[in-house]
C-alpha cells in the first residue's frame, strides 16, 4: 500500500499548476448610451387610406464601454422575436435598432470580449402609436379600426387617447342662403361591438365641435365611429387615436 500512497502524492503534485490555472481573466465595464427611451410611431390616413408611417429608429452607443481585454462585439436584442441587431467591435460602436410596433420593450444590450465573456443589461423602451385621421368632404364618415394590443407580447398599454374634431363648412351663398346644423353621435366601440363610450354633438353652419376622451379598456381591438343624424351636409374630419404606454 505504501508504494501506492506515493505515487499518488506525487501525481496530484505534478498537476497541481493545471488544477488551479485558466483562461485570462476578463472584465468588462458596460456602458450603453441611448438617444431615447420612448418614440412614437405616426400612422397618418387621408379619405381612409393610409398615407403614411414612421418607424421609430433609437441608437445604442456602446463606445463608453471598458474591458480588460479587446471587445469582439456589441448586441441589441428587441426581445420580441427578430433577430439580434450586432456590430463587431473593430468596426463600430453604435447599434441602431427600428421599433414598428407600439409596446414596451426590454431590449437586452450586450458586449462580449474576445475570449467569449459577455456582459448584459437590460433598458426598457417604450413606444406608442398614434393614429392620425382626416376626412374631407364626407357625410359618411369612415369607421376607424385600431389595435391597442401590443405585438410583442409585452405589457398592455395604459390608454387610449382620442381627439376628434368635426368641422360643418359654411354653404353661405351669394344670395344668403346658409346651411343646416348638422347633428352627430361619437362611438367607441369593443371587438364585440359593445358600445364602450359614446357622446352626441352639434355643429352650426360655419362651426365645429370637439370630442376629446380616454378609455382605459387596452385589452381588445376597437373602432371609433362618426355617425351623423339624417344630414346631407357634408363634414371635414380632423381626430387622432394614441395607444399610449406607462414612463415608468
Amino acid at each position: 500500500m505504501k508504494p501506492f500512497f506515493v505515487v499518488l502524492i506525487f501525481s496530484c503534485a505534478t498537476l497541481s499548476g493545471c488544477i488551479f490555472s485558466s483562461k485570462d481573466d476578463s472584465s468588462i465595464d458596460l456602458v450603453v448610451e441611448y438617444n431615447s427611451d420612448n418614440g412614437t410611431i405616426v400612422e397618418s390616413y387621408s379619405q381612409g387610406n393610409l398615407i403614411s408611417t414612421n418607424e421609430v429608429m433609437i441608437s445604442f452607443d456602446f463606445s463608453q464601454t471598458i474591458s480588460a481585454i479587446d471587445l469582439a462585439t456589441y448586441l441589441v436584442d428587441p426581445m420580441d422575436g427578430r433577430d439580434v441587431y450586432s456590430i463587431e467591435a473593430k468596426s463600430g460602436s453604435q447599434v441602431d435598432v427600428g421599433f414598428a410596433k407600439h409596446g414596451i420593450y426590454d431590449i437586452v444590450a450586450t458586449a462580449i470580449d474576445s475570449n467569449g465573456y459577455e456582459v448584459s443589461k437590460t433598458i426598457p423602451i417604450r413606444i406608442d402609436l398614434r393614429i392620425e385621421w382626416e376626412e374631407l368632404d364626407t357625410n359618411n364618415p369612415t369607421a376607424v379600426p385600431f389595435d391597442p394590443q401590443p405585438k410583442n407580447n409585452g405589457t398592455h398599454a395604459t390608454m387610449i387617447e382620442i381627439i376628434s374634431v368635426v368641422e360643418n363648412p359654411s354653404l353661405t351663398g351669394s344670395l344668403g342662403d346658409s346651411g343646416q346644423t348638422i347633428q352627430l353621435t361619437w362611438y367607441l366601440m369593443d371587438e364585440l361591438g359593445d358600445i364602450c363610450q359614446s357622446r352626441d354633438g352639434q355643429a352650426s353652419d360655419g362651426d365645429n365641435v370637439t370630442w376629446q376622451t380616454i378609455y382605459f379598456n387596452t385589452f381588445m381591438e376597437h373602432e371609433f365611429r362618426i355617425d351623423l343624424d339624417d344630414s346631407q351636409d357634408a363634414v371635414n374630419i380632423e381626430q387622432s387615436i394614441s395607444i399610449l404606454y406607462d414612463n415608468d
